[in-house]
């Protein structure tokens, strides 16, 4: 399945090539394009994060000894001002300076939007474009923006590079969608721009595109290879996020320093695993009031090889250590109380721990390091107890836990529409408000309203919808709750037990996992149905609409971070040993868009056959019910595969049943099991404060949890993003 690229379309035809890995690159080049300062009276807000996302990048790019670093940033001494014609000079530049075997990395940060496709090329009828310093207002009726940077004019730069033979790496942290909600948090903004804040209006746009099928690129067979990273899906916002709340400077794009982060650690690893790190530091819910506010996609042919032409190995998450201080901080995703084991070298094993220490006063760049006992259980506002002083020829630092709390943090509820906060007179904020305190002492949870809520809240038709995200495209997503819907109370409790579940998995997910690869490979096979047998409108039977549409279906076996799937799509996961050793207890945790849990269990012996991971996963975004009502259930899919060492001469780890929140399998409280294996785990876990180096029967290195993270389409946004027609 081919996914229509989130900004700069054009490109996808430059970036599929059947040219191999290249050698290791003769020059390594880098423009790195940062617009803060943008001319406010045409409509257009100053943005306060990319002036320090290009510092961050040029310091994490120093560190490298083989880098020609080439800068057009305001805010920055010496660098020329970004215009149109500096970026596109700056871009032809390249093209003349590169040869065969040269590695080029182009980073653009800054305000993104969308205009008038007038040659046709676009399946959508828009061309996504850049906003340069000296971007103007545009003309009634010309449906173009003054000196925007549409994409065929960065993808004709990227072919033109490739063509002679360069390796390209191209990340783009701009919006180019005008759906989504608007970031509720003062320390959040976004990186777009409504088109009619320039003079363009919606009609504008429709006249003057002209409509053509929608028609996959042809590959083209150039000698450089290619990759893009884009800061989010079509449908979501671009964020730029302050970092520290008591440094007012500190203002960065979210997914650039998230990936420059990860680039500054001291690790070679693949465009992939540096791409599913990023992906996993914004869904932890680590990074200050991020919220898993948008989600980042990928492209091109370059996605196996080593970052930077280095050599391709597991990497090892960890930070360099001066005394008793921590060379990372709130920019890393580290918070105060983020537990760390410590070690003398960088290839140090899990056998060559010196000690634990916990992180206290973490400012943007650096923390402090307390040493505390190996059971140290981080809470967010609990320290351990402090234990002395550090090991003396500790150099390195690797997070052991991160810090959780109980509490299941709700958004305050938006107007989907307009993205304006409900009133509290509102009836609908006066029911949740209700309801959670009705919740809260009913079930036991711990639910608050918070600006920084992982849970968004939205009010859309008369119904309040919950979901990590709740619109995709104009269409409405998630969890719906409307007054004549009955209490809301046992919703609110499904809710923070899937997002306690998830949180816990999620913190264990991607962290130690590097250090010490899963022995299990969790392998996916997605089932692409044909969308054109989709009707325009939800069916009476879409059982039999299913068993058309997959007539013809097209198989996708690499599942990326961030995909999308659609009505009567089909997934199914297996899972193979991968280094011989004991049998492997493998538990699926399925996390559906209406917060229900779902477990399935699997045993995997040897390394020879695959075993089927929990049955296959039918999509139904759009389904009527036996009373006929319709219920919509796109939205986040969230699967976490929990793999544990079997213990010999003792029971599995079988979680079926002791999760599941929904449906006969539901438990309300404690658990049924009299397993003691389980019933440990599910003691951390339900304590909210479980993480590899603090559940009870398992260790820092028997345990590995991966995750993937899927969007459901609503059938109208499939359908629209098909080219076909919809009915409202």
């Amino acid at each position: 399945m081919k996914l229509k690229s989130s900004f700069f379309t054009v490109l996808i035809a430059f970036a599929l090539s059947c040219a191999g890995v290249s050698e290791v690159s003769a020059r390594s080049l880098a423009l790195l394009v940062g617009v803060s300062n943008y001319d406010e009276t045409i409509g257009l807000t100053d943005l306060r994060g990319p002036e320090n996302d290009i510092r961050l990048l040029r310091d994490v790019l120093r560190q490298r000894d083989d880098f020609d670093i080439r800068i057009l940033a305001d805010g920055i001494q010496g660098s020329p001002i970004p215009t149109r014609d500096a970026i596109l000079t700056a871009l032809k530049k390249l093209v003349d300076d590169t040869e065969q075997g040269d590695f080029v990395y182009i980073h653009m940060s800054g305000h993104g939007t969308q205009q008038a496709d007038l040659n046709g090329d676009e399946s959508d009828g828009k061309d996504e474009v850049f906003l340069p310093a000296d971007t103007a207002r545009a003309e009634p009726g010309s449906g173009t923006i003054p000196n925007a940077i549409v994409d065929e004019e960065i993808g004709d730069a990227v072919k033109a590079l490739r063509e002679n033979g360069v390796d390209v790496w191209f990340v783009l942290d701009s919006c180019h969608s005008g759906s989504g909600l608007r970031a509720g948090s003062p320390r959040v903004a976004s990186r777009y721009v409504d088109p009619s804040a320039l003079g363009l209006s919606l009609t504008d746009l429709a006249e003057s595109v002209r409509v053509s099928p929608f028609d996959t690129p042809s590959e083209e067979d150039l000698p450089g290879g290619y990759l893009a990273f884009y800061s989010a899906q079509s449908s979501e916002l671009a964020r730029e996020i302050q970092i520290d709340e008591n440094d007012p400077d500190s203002w960065y794009g979210l997914f650039t320093s998230r990936l420059a982060a990860r680039l500054q650690e001291n690790t070679n690893v693949s465009y992939k695993q540096l791409f599913q790190a990023v992906l996993s530091d914004l869904n932890t819910g680590v990074v200050p009031v991020a919220a898993r506010l948008q989600t980042p996609l990928w492209e091109g042919s370059l996605i196996d090889a080593p970052v930077f032409g280095g050599n391709e190995v597991v990497g090892i998450r960890q930070f360099a250590v001066d005394g008793n201080q921590l060379q990372a901080g709130k920019l890393h995703g580290l918070v105060d109380n983020t537990v760390v084991a410590l070690v003398a070298e960088a290839t140090s094993t899990s056998d060559d721990i010196l000690g634990f220490a916990q992180l206290d006063k973490a400012g943007a760049f650096t923390a402090n390091l307390v040493a505390v006992a190996e059971d140290c259980v981080p809470g967010s506002d609990a320290p351990c107890q402090r234990l002395g002083n550090l090991a003396a020829d500790v150099k390195f630092a690797r997070v052991a836990s991160r810090p959780l709390d109980a509490a299941t943090l709700i958004a305050p509820p938006a107007d989907l529409k307009s993205g304006q906060l409900l009133d509290a007179s509102h009836p609908l904020n006066a029911a949740l408000v209700q309801a959670i305190d009705a919740a809260n002492s009913e079930y036991g949870t711990d639910i608050r309203i918070d600006q920084d809520g992982a849970v968004l809240a939205g009010a859309h038709g008369g119904a309040l919808w919950f979901g990590s995200n709740i619109a995709i495209g104009d269409t409405p997503v998630g969890l719906r709750w409307a007054p004549e819907d009955g209490s809301l109370e046992p919703l609110l409790a499904r809710i923070s037990s899937a997002e306690q579940a998830a949180k816990i998995l999620g913190s264990v997910a991607g962290t130690p996992s590097m250090l010490f690869p899963s022995p299990v490979e969790i392998t996916t096979e997605l089932l692409v149905s044909n969308t054109s047998e989709l009707a325009p409108t939800v069916p009476a039977d879409p059982v039999a609409e299913c068993g058309v549409a997959r007539q013809v279906i097209e198989l996708q076996t690499d599942l990326h971070p961030g995909d999308t799937v659609k009505q009567c799509d089909v997934l199914l996961f297996g899972a193979i040993g991968s280094v011989q050793g004991p049998s492997r207890d493998v538990n699926r945790v399925y996390i559906d868009n209406q917060y229900c849990v779902h477990t399935d269990y699997q045993l995997v012996e040897g390394v020879s056959k695959p075993a089927i991971a929990g049955p296959p996963m039918e999509f139904c975004s759009d389904c009527p019910t036996a009373a006929g009502d319709v219920v919509f259930s796109a939205g986040s899919q969230r699967v976490f595969f929990v793999v544990t060492d079997s213990g010999t001469n003792q029971e599995a780890l079988n979680l079926e049943g002791q999760l599941d929140n929904c449906g006969p399998a539901a438990v309300a409280s404690g658990t049924r099991s009299a397993n003691p294996v389980v019933t440990d785990f599910l003691s951390d876990l339900r304590g909210h404060n479980a993480t590899r180096s603090t559940m009870q029967s398992f260790g820092l290195t028997n345990i590995w949890i991966e995750r993937f993270d899927l969007q459901l389409l609503p059938r109208k946004e499939a359908l629209s993003q098909a080219g076909l027609d919809t009915e409202n």
